[in-house]
């Protein structure tokens, strides 16, 4: 009798409890960052930026972590991470809309370091997107010797 309430108890507390927000990576790997290619030649090179796409609910809000490798931010505010909310309408073209922006901004050399952003799926939007994307772009409004080359080596989505 114990087990049998047992097992009709448990799923109800871990409902009463709150489910944990669920953490999955979206983009794994090495890559490089910036206007060297040079400088990291063992590694690919995205150039100045890149974009990801990904699933989220708009109805939870969560935290976006971006892992980097050798983000020096010597002058300026830092390198630019984008969540922008992806549109298509039956009668016109595809849109996009920044839903927030964050900095990428430190002083790690050959070290690992996580950024993390809170975010809020509909913020500023007006209706539910079809989508998600997340852009991290090198900071280019600073002096061209100032500009970083770094590594991006994970973004991780929780909710």
């Amino acid at each position: 009798m114990k087990c049998l309430l047992a097992l009709i108890l448990a799923p109800l507390a871990s409902l009463s409890a709150g489910a944990e927000p669920a953490r999955k990576t979206i983009w794994e790997g090495s890559l490089h960052l910036g206007d060297n290619a040079a400088q990291f030649s063992n590694v690919q090179s995205a150039g100045m930026a890149m974009q990801i796409p990904c699933a989220l609910d708009p109805e939870k809000k969560g935290k976006l972590t971006i892992t980097t490798r050798d983000v020096q931010t010597l002058a300026g505010d830092g390198h630019y991470v984008e969540l922008l909310a992806h549109y298509q309408d039956d009668d016109g073209p595809a849109r996009e809309y920044v839903v927030d922006s964050y900095r990428l901004k430190g002083d790690s050399n050959n070290v690992d370091t996580d950024h993390a952003f809170a975010f809020d799926p509909l913020k500023n939007l007006y209706a539910k997107p079809a989508y998600y994307s997340v852009r991290i772009k090198i900071d280019t409004q600073i002096k061209f010797t100032l500009w970083d080359d770094f590594l991006m080596k994970r973004i991780e989505i929780e909710q």
